[in-house]
């Protein structure tokens, strides 16, 4: 089947002639073409039924019509009624029941588009390898992690308005509540699963699952060296465990950071730190966290003790953990888990526990498996932390997914709202591809209502 016959003849003028809205589009649709997706998808649904509108080529329309700002599946009539531009498009009813047919064919279905997906991700990761030179790195800090490929696992909580299936209470109001795994290299979804509303933030079976789909779902060049991150409401015993199994297989590595519980034991570690042990922490910008003392000297750029407050500090736990008086209080979790502990400053307004409020520092703790024997920059106490806090970029893939059909599910029927999900993230990842592959400057780093505006 030739996917690109609609692009034949097209032409780009200044000319002021059949000027159309969200012309745009075409370089999105371009997009999924050359990179197979669409082609893929197209396989990945076909059928011996005898159709108008091939299946495929209608999801990948409908991941476009999201990434150009579609809430709900009337919007996709932004492509229906420009045939002039896009030649023979589904109409609103076709992509109804284009979702219907994929959330009937249930896992035989998912299993065929995510393949589909995945194939399209090695063409576009390779020739954004060949453009750039080697896949983007890692930003801790001041630093980039090259040659290392990043999941970050997170959950959010998508409102339900009305009264959707499996739509349920939830510590953020009433909704679902998906479960992501994205690419920090790229800012792309690479695996995904819709759940309940009641769905806890910590179930082991989901985050392991996603894991191994999120794995499974890199090039297999780009799976050899891995860092997976998680928060600490995603964090189990479980999890660790599997990061740890996945970890020592033979030719390869995995280095993982985990968020960690505040419990009595670890309260009872952080009394027994010396002050001295604690490290200042570093910023985004590779810079201490400090600011000016209310006292200070006139000169902003002294160097008196006296003029600066240290607002953050880094240390270790695990020998007071595994050695401390109490004995080996980690003799359930993996040998070559380290825990760390942070505090800070709190803002103004901050709650804090009773713990806390005892010196007036909020704490927070996280476990990694990084060899305390690593060398350089990336072995020091302020970056391990750097590279933990960093996780927080996982809510920004999250925050412009909720502009790509992420903040609303159009159905009452759950599988329906399953394959929507889909089409969104397949949405996102074109985006990212696009950034990766066609754009430069300010735009490659734009979120998606800058590039509807520009493009």
């Amino acid at each position: 089947m030739q996917v690109t016959g609609w692009s034949r003849g097209l032409e780009v003028t200044g000319g002021g002639q059949g000027v159309v809205s969200h012309a745009g589009l075409a370089l999105l649709r371009h997009l999924a073409d050359k990179t197979g997706l669409a082609g893929g998808l197209s396989r990945a649904l076909a059928t011996p039924r005898i159709l108008v509108h091939d299946r495929g080529r209608v999801l990948a329309d409908l991941a476009c019509a999201i990434a150009d700002g579609a809430r709900v599946i009337s919007d996709f009539r932004v492509m229906a009624d420009q045939q002039e531009l896009f030649g023979l498009v589904a109409s609103v009813p076709t992509v109804w029941r284009t979702l219907q047919e994929i959330a009937r064919a249930g896992s035989v279905a998912d299993r065929r588009i995510i393949a589909a997906v995945n194939m399209a991700r090695r063409h576009a990761w390779a020739q954004a390898a060949a453009r750039h030179g080697a896949l983007p790195g890692v930003r801790l800090a001041d630093k980039t992690l090259e040659g290392v490929t990043c999941i970050r696992l997170d959950a959010t909580v998508v409102p339900a308005h009305s009264d959707k299936e499996l739509a349920e209470a939830n510590f953020k109001g009433y909704g679902h509540h998906p479960l992501l795994a994205e690419c920090d290299n790229t800012g792309e979804p690479l695996a995904w699963m819709l759940r309940r509303g009641s769905a806890g933030s910590n179930t082991a079976a989901d985050h392991v699952a996603l894991v191994d789909a999120a794995i499974f779902a890199l090039p297999p060049g780009f799976r050899r060296k891995l860092m997976i991150t998680c928060d600490g409401a995603g964090a189990s015993h479980d999890l660790v465990a599997h990061l740890d199994k996945l970890g020592s297989r033979r030719g390869h590595e995995l280095t993982y950071s985990v968020g960690w519980a505040l419990g009595e034991r670890e309260k009872a570690a952080l009394r027994l730190v010396p002050e001295q042990a604690w490290q200042i922490a570093i910023d985004g910008r590779g810079e201490v966290r400090e600011r000016r003392a209310d006292g200070a000297c006139a000169s902003p750029r002294c160097a008196h003790r006296a003029c600066w407050i240290e607002e953050a500090h880094v240390t270790e736990l695990t020998g007071l953990l595994r050695e401390g008086p109490r004995g080996d209080q980690l003799r359930a979790w993996p040998a070559a888990m380290r825990v760390f502990a942070r505090r800070e400053r709190p803002h103004p307004g901050a709650q804090l526990t009773l713990f806390e409020a005892e010196d007036g520092w909020r704490y927070s703790l996280w476990v990694t498996n990084r060899d305390a024997d690593t060398r350089g920059w990336l072995g020091q106490t302020a970056y391990v932390d750097a590279a933990h806090r960093v996780h927080a970029r996982v809510e920004d893939v999250i925050r412009t997914g909720k502009d790509c059909g992420l903040g609303h599910f159009p159905s009452h029927d759950f599988k329906i709202n399953a394959a929507w999900l889909t089409a969104s993230m397949t949405a996102q990842i074109q985006l990212a591809w696009l950034k990766l592959l066609a754009l430069d400057g300010d735009l490659a780093k734009a979120e998606p209502k800058t590039l509807r505006y520009l493009l």
